[in-house]
């Protein structure tokens, strides 16, 4: 008995140390708009008080239109959301793609604090282009629900869309280590259902019910913790990478124009 509670006790410590390798998957490569045939498109590079070289890239909103400040998710890089740069271009949206630090070429390693600084730097950094707050819609896909949510808190955006959202990492991660001590350990917790609560701007979750690496019912939990006005939709033959695939474009466009 002995033998196995020192093991499960070096796999605590082990994991504790090297939680932020299971948390964030970050794509290191740098690569520009042109050199994956986007046009057009403004490589934003910056230093905040946290990131001495973060990037992002940026689409400028025709008069009086929208301008989406997109946070992606643990995994992939700018590149790999160039789709979705293009998609909310031709419904006429500004678009300021963001990474985080230790992503596509931005120095430093991802951790939730300085990520969420980095990511207000951004907001500041639209309205100081010209954007009104009001034109701002503030995008979280996956774990970037949690960058979007802390964002928001204390703003004013147009909007809030939510995109495969949680209640919190740490309900994420209890689900998927039920045997560790998750609650007590976890650094980065991106704590959503704590903050969305007391944010005004309209809410949108879309959400697929198959999803496995966020289960459907965090994103619930989080949507009852939110006050109106909100919407969501539940995408029934929808997982947690295939949204857009099942109509998640459209019905963000729609929730968006509803709103502005």
């Amino acid at each position: 008995m002995f033998f196995i509670f020192a093991v499960w006790l070096v796999i605590v410590v082990g994991m504790y140390i090297f939680q932020r390798k299971l948390q964030y998957f970050p794509d290191t490569g740098y690569v520009r708009p042109e050199d994956i045939g986007l046009e057009n498109v403004e490589e934003v590079v910056v230093k905040t008080r946290y990131t001495r070289r973060l990037l992002a890239w940026y689409v400028p909103a025709p008069e009086g239109r929208p301008t989406i400040l997109y946070f992606h998710g643990n995994g992939g890089s700018l590149a790999t959301r160039a789709g979705r740069l293009e998609f909310f271009r031709e419904q006429g949206y500004g678009v300021l793609l963001t990474t985080y630090r230790g992503y596509s070429g931005s120095s430093g390693s991802p951790a939730e604090f300085p990520i969420k600084m980095d990511a207000l730097y951004f907001y500041h950094w639209l309205q100081a282009r010209g954007v009104p707050e009001k034109d701002i819609v503030i995008y979280g896909e996956s774990l970037g629900t949690g960058v979007a949510v802390a964002t928001a808190l204390g703003h004013h955006p147009g909007a809030l869309v939510l995109e495969a959202p949680f209640s919190s990492a740490v309900d994420v991660g209890a689900l998927r280590f039920p045997w560790l001590p998750v609650r007590l350990t976890m650094k980065d917790r991106y704590e959503n259902t704590k903050y969305i609560g007391e944010i005004t701007a309209p809410v949108f979750i879309v959400h697929g019910e198959l999803d496995r690496v966020i289960p459907v019912h965090l994103a619930r939990k989080l949507f009852d913790a939110a006050r109106q006005p909100k919407e969501a939709v539940w995408l029934r033959d929808a997982g947690h990478n295939d949204l857009y695939s099942k109509g998640a474009f459209e019905l963000i466009a729609r929730f968006i124009e509803r709103h502005r």
